[in-house]
């Protein structure tokens, strides 16, 4: 017959092995899979209105939208933004598709900042397509911006300098009293390469789905009388599950005369308040 020595010590030893073996086997088991270089988000939405630093780049109607980025670990992403737009407003566009790159990341895991560069293309849009003869000098659309962006927490402030020319923007097609029905001494004096934004965004999770957000920002056009722009926004978005979301906001502007009953590029019969306030509302689906 075994002792009782005999009994417990090879069962000690067993459970000790045991023991020591299980840690190693969960950790093994537990481990997270890496976490990859590359992220691809990208999401669709449908709004009720484009609007752009106050202003709106539809005539007023809808709008589909479609964005994607590149992200790496690093901080580097590029990116793709499509939209359409109204050629009342941009001359001979139909389609607005943006490329942008740049390189984010933190400081201390406390303050956050963006450098990037963007440019905004218009495949066919040209100020020789709008309807004001003798404002209709050939000069595009298409228009490059760098920026940069300091956040912290729920707040951020970016600004941004355009490299070319505001949107094809010229003496050629939007002089002093050609084009601005609503003030007859607002246009371009010069160059309006050289006109830049700065803007303060909010964004803040209230409850659970729910994020309260708004904008304030200002627009100059260098080389410009009666075009500036000061803008603003106060939203409220709702996610649901499986990437999908929905947005109530309120975007208004400092409304110039300028851009009051502004006169169609695509026909100069129509005409709209180009940058009054009013209520946005969007549908967006993130995958």
């Amino acid at each position: 017959m075994l002792t009782l020595a005999q009994r417990t010590i090879p069962a000690a030893l067993a459970a000790l092995g045991l023991a020591l073996a299980l840690p190693a086997h969960a950790q093994e088991a537990a481990a997270p899979a890496a976490t990859p270089d590359w992220s691809f988000p990208s999401s669709l939405s449908l709004t009720s209105d484009y609007i752009f630093r106050g202003q709106s780049q539809t005539w007023g109607k809808p709008a589909l939208q479609y964005g994607i980025e590149a992200d790496h670990s690093s901080g580097f992403y590029a990116g793709f933004f499509a939209s359409n737009v109204s050629d009342h407003w941009l001359p001979g566009a139909s389609v607005e598709t943006d490329l942008f790159t740049g390189y984010r990341n933190t400081i201390a895991d406390t303050v956050g900042y963006d450098l990037g560069v963007i440019y905004y293309a218009y495949p066919g849009g040209n100020w020789k397509n709008s309807s004001f003869t003798g404002y209709n000098d050939p000069n595009e659309l298409n228009t490059a911006e760098a920026f940069i962006s300091l956040s912290y927490k729920g707040l951020s402030f970016k600004t941004g300098h355009a490299l070319t020319e505001y949107f094809g923007w010229s003496t050629n097609n939007s002089p002093v009293g050609g084009g601005f029905a609503g003030d007859s001494t607002a246009g371009v004096t010069g160059s309006t390469r050289g006109s830049y934004f700065y803007e303060l965004n909010g964004s803040f999770d209230v409850a659970e789905g729910w994020n309260l957000n708004g904008q304030l920002g200002r627009q100059i056009i260098a080389n410009a009388t009666g075009l500036d722009i000061t803008y603003y926004k106060l939203g409220v978005t709702h996610s649901f599950a499986d990437g999908w979301s929905a947005s109530l906001a309120y975007y208004g502007s400092s409304e110039p005369d300028a851009y009051k009953g502004f006169l169609s590029l695509a026909d100069t019969t129509s005409a709209s308040n180009i940058a009054k306030d009013k209520t946005v509302v969007t549908l967006s689906k993130a995958f």
